[in-house]
């Protein structure tokens, strides 16, 4: 009888790709976010700077903090969309994308729209078969004309 399949450490999937290229068990990048971020979570909780998860979003404080993050979610995309020189309004072409900066602003977005998810427990699976579901409204949409 083989020994069962163990999932890895949050240490040993996160220093590359190649930690986990021959193993067993893998999980998607998607899951791999969700890890890393509770990994994250679980270091300000430890700090006293963040509640436990999951929060009640039925709560006024649980609804706060949804909110707070949300907010907090909006900004950051506001700064990656502050890098985009170009506006409507302009009569030049503006090319001087700093495309790094870009990136990381949009993953830092990401981080929160992932901690608004743990924080709602909502899981990797749940938000694929969610994703899925609306994307698959939209083709519909798409398709007839909308």
């Amino acid at each position: 009888m083989s020994d069962p399949i163990k999932s890895p450490a949050m240490e040993d999937l996160m220093v590359s790709p190649e930690s986990i290229k021959d193993a067993k068990w893998a999980p998607d990048r998607l899951e791999l976010m969700f890890l890393a971020q509770r990994d994250l979570m679980d270091k300000f909780i430890e700090a006293d700077k963040l509640p436990n998860y999951p929060i009640d979003i039925t709560s006024k404080h649980g609804q706060r903090q949804i909110k707070e993050l949300t907010w907090a979610m909006v900004e950051e995309m506001a700064e990656a969309s502050y890098i985009l020189k170009n506006r409507s309004h302009r009569f030049t072409d503006h090319t001087d994308v700093d495309f790094a900066h870009f990136k990381e602003e949009l993953a830092d977005a990401l981080a929160y729209f992932l901690e608004i998810c743990v924080f709602a427990n909502i899981s990797p699976q749940e938000l694929y078969d969610e994703y899925c579901k609306k994307n698959t409204i939209v083709k519909g949409r798409v398709e007839e004309g909308y």
